[in-house]
């Protein structure tokens, strides 16, 4: 049975059409916050041991990997999965948030669009990345720090979020920036 955590669903939020998914109510109850941060961690767990190319299993031996995270809310998921994982962490902040070397690119998501950035330095670290966030609804974020990494010659392996927004899998299926990840929802929630 399908169970929402204490999260709730916000009509016409931030924008009128979109369906806000507040997640207080889930960051207020430790348990449950908790348990949805081990579930993170398994689910990362259980891919880790996918289908892997021996390069990508190289990354993962020599501490190549790391994970990575956005502005904001991923946050709250992103730093204690890293923690627990012992993994380093790599945020994605908006533009002028990184003080070192900032590689700066363009997020288009469904109601706003914006630059983003990432520290240089940090990413030059690490071949391949964890990406940890908490609602997928078009996949535009996801898809566009994917070609942002590509450019740089790096890899999402794995894109794990809280949950996704069912009503948009369609335009998901559709959206050509997504057709190479492996995206994993950690629970599913009842409207």
């Amino acid at each position: 049975m399908k169970q929402n955590y204490g999260i709730n669903f916000v009509k016409d939020y931030p924008v009128k059409g979109v369906n806000f998914i507040d997640i207080n109510g889930l960051l207020a109850n430790p348990s449950e916050y908790q348990h949805v941060i081990d579930m993170f961690c398994r689910v990362i767990n259980i891919a880790r041991r996918g289908n892997y190319t021996k390069s990508e299993l190289n990354n993962f031996a020599r501490g190549k990997e790391a994970i990575l995270t956005t502005e904001s809310r991923g946050f709250l998921f992103g730093a204690p999965v890293a923690y627990k994982l012992n993994l380093p962490l790599v945020l994605v902040r908006k533009a002028g948030k990184i003080p070192n070397k900032p590689y700066k690119f363009h997020i288009t998501n469904e109601y706003d669009s914006y630059d983003m950035e990432v520290d240089s330095d940090l990413l030059e670290q690490y071949n391949q990345f964890i990406y940890i966030d908490d609602i997928l609804a078009t996949g535009n974020t996801l898809g566009d720090i994917n070609n942002a990494l590509k450019a740089k010659g790096k890899k999402i392996s794995i894109a794990a979020h809280l949950t996704s927004v069912d009503a948009l899998k369609q335009i998901r299926d559709q959206n050509e920036k997504l057709k190479s990840l492996r995206m994993y929802d950690i629970i599913q929630l009842k409207k």
